[in-house]
């Protein structure tokens, strides 16, 4: 099986990792990885990978995001979803549009976040949402984000534009608590990572030099080898910027992601 990415519109109601057993059972391997998880009642783009393309998700992982969701307004519940258990309620929420758009521009730029209880982060080594279901008392510290976009689209739904570690469930509680009351996100919706459409997502294997736009420096037969021995090679076309990633194909076929040094192809990992 050829090293591939695959984009999936994940539904609601399945965790991202069962997302990924289609793509198991239709290309026949187990080496499936994905960037970026999706809470079950949330939706959208999940970037997976497939084989050694693996090795590349930390660079899909880091790039921003895009999500639509809706603000609910007048409650806080444990999860952050308006699913969870209730604990707190305010039945007298009266807020206009002016008023929500002013208090979403004081979100722009870089912020602190508290992520969620009920999340993937670890603490000694468990996760915080397994201790957050035994009752266990979370206290995570707050961690720098940065929200490039934010705004009204309808009503109390809302687009999102962020970087990696953005939590929405978090934002929309935040948002919340700006305007005076309480709140959760509803309706958790990935549109894109990064230049990555979710509507780019048929479920075909993509090779990667489609989804990173790296450099891609084709080298000869002699240079292969020494490359696929972990050696570095002369590039007869030099990167313009030391120190980028770029891909190393021979025979217009990607082989190995390498570094730039001063005109040299240093391999960081074989494709």
């Amino acid at each position: 099986m050829p090293s591939a990415f695959v984009l999936i519109d994940k539904p609601t109601g399945i965790t991202s990792f069962k997302a990924l057993n289609a793509i198991k059972k239709q290309l026949g391997t187990k080496r499936v990885g994905h960037a970026g998880t999706l809470d079950m009642s949330a939706s959208g783009l999940i970037v997976a990978a497939v084989e050694k393309c693996t090795r590349l998700l930390p660079y899909i992982e880091a790039q921003d995001k895009v999500y639509t969701f809706d603000l609910h307004p007048g409650i806080l519940t444990d999860t952050l979803e308006p699913t969870g258990n209730i604990l707190k309620q305010d039945n007298n929420v009266a807020i206009t549009a002016e008023e929500l758009n002013a208090v979403l521009q004081t979100f722009i730029g870089e912020i602190e976040q508290i992520p969620p209880a009920y999340s993937a982060i670890k603490i000694d080594g468990k996760r915080a949402s397994d201790l957050a279901l035994k009752g266990k008392d979370i206290e995570l510290k707050p961690r720098k984000i940065t929200i490039y976009e934010l705004k009204i689209c309808s009503g109390y739904k809302l687009y999102c534009k962020c970087s990696k570690g953005t939590y929405i469930r978090s934002l929309a509680r935040d948002i919340a608590q700006k305007l005076g009351t309480y709140g959760v996100a509803g309706n958790i919706r990935r549109l894109a990572i990064g230049n990555i459409s979710v509507e780019q997502a048929n479920g075909e294997p993509i090779l990667p030099q489609k989804l990173l736009k790296w450099e891609t420096v084709n080298i000869n037969e002699e240079d292969t080898k020494k490359i696929l021995n972990g050696l570095p090679v002369a590039s007869s076309k030099k990167p313009a910027v030391s120190g980028n990633l770029v891909f190393v194909a021979n025979n217009e076929q990607v082989i190995a992601v390498a570094e730039a040094q001063n005109g040299y192809l240093v391999p960081k990992f074989l494709l």
